[in-house]
């Protein structure tokens, strides 16, 4: 029996302090979490696969891991829930969809459909997601025209300009600032998850002018980060996940969630199994990822706005006023808690977008990477510099 403890590798997203010390308290072997920024994770996640022995990120760098020979197939035969499973936005919206790019084939591509004739095998089981907006406070309140519909566009607007926030990740930040610019009709976009070379120089085109007069300035690398700039001096708006949007209204921030009329950006995160894991250290990882789906992660992700793959054994870990609220769009029964506050959402109060299928189902695109990413994180890098 291998003794050393089963290596995680992932981000704070979804490896909570309070996910963390379930596993350590449920799971009989010890785990070791080490907890990086997006970027910096991705980037060991790609190039030492000897690190780790379960990945935990974004199915839009599932194509890199798989290409590097970084990450091995699952076996599905080896996951209790596997036909418990729905793949959020089959078929909808555009850009790095989860379905897309699961399932291994014969000659060692990835495709939406199991190949033909064979046990069914994975590069990533499918575990949180969410659908992403943008947050605002009582400044765009008090300039908003009568009857304007919330829009993507806003991320753009002269009305608050140099007070908008936006995150570091070009998959996720790029494709927000690509709908903004269509909405806005400052150009016109084919698909905001496929940007081709052309498009990307006409939108920084239009980006870099907006941060030459200072319109933005002002860039999160974390969940954290993100709370200390919303709820900081001059700061109106900004693209935020789930978590930071309700430990802000948790502490007294008058904040709205956007349900933009062109609709959300979409998100999905995974488990994958390093290509080095083998013998009983592969057996650990099965075990983690069996766990990941019985309910106790599904609702500590919940508290934090996040949705699961497996909801089902969610009816039992969490409380029938925590599940109408999360998942049911109802409005809350009592005061609800968070992941490690009180009380996040008060009693009363109705999920922006309403219930999980109905927020899922106005999903326009999926954080991605792009065929054209390496190009377009050049021209980020110096939108985000210059």
């Amino acid at each position: 029996m291998d003794e050393r403890p089963l290596r995680v590798l992932g981000t704070s997203a979804t490896l909570t302090p309070g996910l963390c010390r379930a596993a350590k308290e449920q799971l009989p072997f010890a785990v070791e979490f080490d907890i990086l920024d997006g970027l910096p994770c991705q980037r060991r996640g790609i190039m030492s696969p000897g690190s780790y022995d379960v990945y935990d990120q974004w199915f839009h760098s599932l194509d890199l891991l798989w290409t590097a020979v970084a990450i091995q197939a699952i076996d599905t035969a080896r996951i209790r829930r596997w036909g418990e499973i729905r793949i959020a936005g089959s078929g909808q919206g555009t850009g790095a969809r989860p379905g897309d790019l699961l399932y291994v084939q014969h000659d060692r591509s990835l495709g939406p459909l199991p190949a033909p004739g064979a046990a069914a095998r994975i590069a990533m089981l499918p575990t949180t997601y969410n659908l992403d907006s943008f947050a605002w406070g009582p400044e765009v309140e008090a300039l908003r025209h009568a009857g304007e519909a919330e829009s993507w566009a806003w991320l753009l607007d002269e009305r608050w300009h140099g007070r908008c926030a936006m995150a570091q990740d070009p998959a996720a930040s790029a494709v927000e600032l690509a709908l903004a610019a269509r909405a806005a009709g400052l150009m016109e976009i084919g698909d905001p998850g496929d940007l081709s070379v052309e498009e990307i120089d006409e939108l920084f085109s239009h980006l870099m002018r907006l941060k030459r007069s200072g319109h933005f300035g002002r860039f999160w690398a974390s969940a954290e980060d993100s709370v200390k700039m919303m709820a900081g001096p001059g700061t109106a708006m900004g693209a935020i996940w789930s978590p930071a949007w309700y430990r802000l209204r948790a502490a007294g921030q008058k904040l709205s969630y956007a349900a933009p009329k062109e609709g959300y950006r979409g998100w999905h995160s995974g488990l994958s199994i390093s290509a080095a894991t083998e013998g009983a250290r592969l057996d650990m990882a099965y075990s983690y990822l069996n766990w990941w789906l019985d309910g106790t992660p599904g609702a500590i992700m919940a508290r934090q706005g996040y949705y699961m793959s497996v909801p089902e054994p969610l009816k039992q870990t969490l409380t029938p006023a925590e599940w109408d609220y999360w998942y049911a769009g109802l409005p809350a029964a009592e005061d609800l808690p968070g992941l490690d506050l009180p009380v996040v959402v008060r009693k009363g109060e109705r999920r922006e977008g309403g219930s999980w299928r109905e927020r899922e189902a106005r999903v326009t695109v999926w954080s991605t990477i792009m065929p054209e990413h390496n190009y377009l994180i050049r021209r980020w890098r110096e939108f985000i510099d210059g």
